[in-house]
Parts: C-alpha cells; structure tokens; sequence
C-alpha cells in the first residue's frame, strides 16, 4: 500500500501537487489553530493564580437593571454578602418602570458598600448612558461590571478576580460567562455560540490578537475607559457596549484570561431564535469596530475553516488512490478536536454540549457567511432610506 502511495506521488503533475499543497496547508493550519488558540486553555492551570491575596485591591462592582425587581431579590443577598475582599456594589436604575428602584433602595440601607443611581428618564442608548454613571460613581480602580441575570457570585468568584489584579502591569481580567441550560433547540444553540464566541476570543488574546465579544464578568481599570473619553462616537451603536471600549485598550501582557471554575458566571437569560440571531449579529458588529490588521487575521482564520472540509472532499475523491493517506491525516486531526473540545468544556464546565458542538462546528461558519451577508444588506438598506 505504501509503495502504491509513492508511486501515485510521483505521478502527480504540477496542478495536481497545488491542489494536495493548498488541501495540506490548510490541514497544517486548522492543526495550528485548534493546539495553539482553540487549545490554549489547556496549558493554563485550572487554578485562579494568587500572585498575593494581601496586596489585592478593592473592586467596584456595578450593575445597569431595567425592570428587574425579581432578579434583584435573588441576586443582590449573595452579592453584598461576600465577605472576603474589600469591593463595592454600584447599580444604576435604567428607567424602570416597576419596582425596581424600591428594591434597590431597600437593599441600600441594610448594605452599606450598597450604592445605587438612576437615569431620570427614558432615552436611546440608555445602557451606555447608565454605565457610564456607574463608572462616574465608583470608588476604586477596579471595576468589574456583574449580569443581573447571572448566578454563582459568592466570595470565590470576586477573590478570583481581586486575587489577579495583584500584578502592576494587568489592566484586564476575563472570565468566562456561559448560558443557563433549558431545554430548547436555541438554548442549545445560544450555550454553544457562546462557548465557541469566548474560547475564539481566549485564543486570540493568548497569541497575541486581543479582542473580546463579551463586557460582562470582565474586570478593567476604571482609567482606561476615561483616557478613551467614555463612548464618544459610539453611543449609537445597538449591538454593543462596553466591548466597543474594551477592544481599544486591551492587549496581550496586560490582560489575564480567568477561565476556570472559580471565576464563571452562569446567565439566565432569553434563548429564542432572535437571542441566537443576535449573538451572531452583535459579534460581526463588534469585529467591524477592531483594526484592520485584526479582522484580516478573523477572516483568514474563518476562511479556512469554511475552505477545510470542501478540499477535504474533494481530494478524498480526485486523489481516490491516495485516500489511506488523506483520510490517516484527517483522523488525526479530527481526534485532536475531539480530545481538545472535551477537555475545554469540562474545565468551564459545559456539559451537554459535546457532540452537538462538533456538528455546530462544522455547519455553522456557512450559515453565518450567508447570514452575516443578509445582515449587511438590510443594515444598507436602512441606513439608505
């Protein structure tokens, strides 16, 4: 067989050694990607790295709620209730329109370390506008913007966070926020959108092209968002908010990838189709604010995703006498996904989603280039009128 291999090889003309060159690149890169970004979580530890717990600084943690009365109760008792750090809780009122504010003032007079404000009427952007208070309010360097739809805040979760701003030259602090499951075909596709969203993001910061798709559970230094002069420009931007900030100032040595039991957040919040189309909406926005050099490097890498598997077809059945050898090297490469992905769901504890997640992987960079083409041209269409 291998002598067969051999002989085949060297009956290749010059077209047909491009066609098997460009099918190899693209394996060696896909290889590449998936060790190196993809795979990056696995050669950190799977502990929060306490450089020292006595030097850690205080945190503010804020919150923008809009008709959130019943979130409050439940989420407001294990947030001001942690005991371990020194930190804040700022919440600003988004114009509610139910009990809200009473509930928040309620909580202000058991919890000192409780502050809380208001926007005084209802405007366009508000979520930016009310950031931008809390930002305006809070007492210390950092601050670490918490879901009011998320769970499992307790002493833990902010020490991971306190315990890493220890380090003088950090200015970011990621964690990894995942989707409550229910059941539901879009809950399914939510959990996993938002997975893939935040391992891409980790991987690209990891080497070195740092961008993120998500402002909740990520802490920052207050100063970089007023050396920025606050969202200027882009406070009629719809898809996306304090990413749009975070983007401009985040780098590589500056920024600590917290992903790790500790430092998750879990949200319960809407999975229907419209959620999932706008997960996918708000990250081609997000993408089309970071520089050129970065979405060069988003596009090459989405391209030959896209590009893998057709060549892989294709030289499986031009290449039919060579298919011992091509289908060996897809093996391999298919066995690391799988031992990859795994291992990367566990440790964020992302259960249930394995298998569903391979499939979602192979489909999904299609239907998001026909997607996000369909998403342009309404945008052109609107803004054309």
């Amino acid at each position: 067989m291998n002598h067969n291999i051999l002989d085949k090889l060297q009956e290749l003309n010059a077209g047909e050694w491009i066609l098997i060159g460009i099918f190899l690149f693209l394996l060696v890169f896909r290889m590449y990607y998936l060790v190196f970004f993809t795979g990056r979580q696995l050669f950190k530890s799977r502990k929060v790295v306490i450089a020292n717990e006595k030097a850690a600084q205080p945190i503010s943690v804020f919150t923008t709620v809009r008709n959130e009365e019943e979130n409050l109760k439940r989420v407001l008792p294990q947030l001001l209730e942690i005991s371990n750090v020194k930190y804040e809780v700022i919440a600003v009122d988004d114009y509610s329109l139910d009990n809200t504010f009473t509930v928040l003032g309620a909580f202000k007079h058991r919890y000192p370390h409780f502050r809380i404000s208001s926007l005084n009427e209802e405007t366009r952007f508000s979520v930016k506008l009310a950031q931008n208070i809390a930002l305006k309010a809070a007492q210390y360097d950092w601050v670490l913007q918490f879901p009011i739809s998320g769970t499992g805040a307790g002493n833990d979760w902010l020490s991971g966070f306190a315990y890493n701003t220890t380090s003088q030259n950090r200015k970011l602090l990621l964690g990894y926020t995942g989707i409550k499951a229910k059941t539901g075909f879009y809950n399914l596709l939510c959990r996993i959108e938002m997975f893939m969203q935040q391992v891409k993001s980790a991987g690209f910061i990891c080497n070195g092209i740092p961008f993120v798709y998500f402002e909740d559970n990520v802490a920052f230094k207050r100063q970089e968002y007023f050396k920025l002069g606050g969202y200027g420009q882009k406070t009629r931007e719809a898809y996306a908010n304090l990413e749009l900030l975070i983007n401009k100032f985040i780098t590589k040595k500056e920024t600590a990838v917290l992903f790790n039991e500790t430092t998750r957040l879990t949200i319960d919040v809407p999975t229907e189709k419209d959620d999932f189309l706008n997960l996918i909406k708000r990250s081609e926005r997000i993408e089309r604010y970071l520089p050129a050099w970065k979405r060069f490097m988003l596009a090459f890498e989405a391209v030959t995703e896209m590009l893998y598997l057709p060549f892989l077809v294709f030289v499986l059945v031009y290449f039919f006498e060579l298919w011992l050898f091509i289908v060996v090297l897809a093996g391999v490469k298919l066995l690391a996904h799988l031992i990859i992905i795994k291992i990367v769901q566990n440790r964020l504890n992302e259960r249930k989603i394995f298998i569903s997640s391979l499939v979602y992987g192979l489909l999904m960079p299609y239907f998001k280039l026909v997607y996000r083409w369909h998403f342009k041209q309404q945008s052109r269409n609107r803004n054309g009128r």
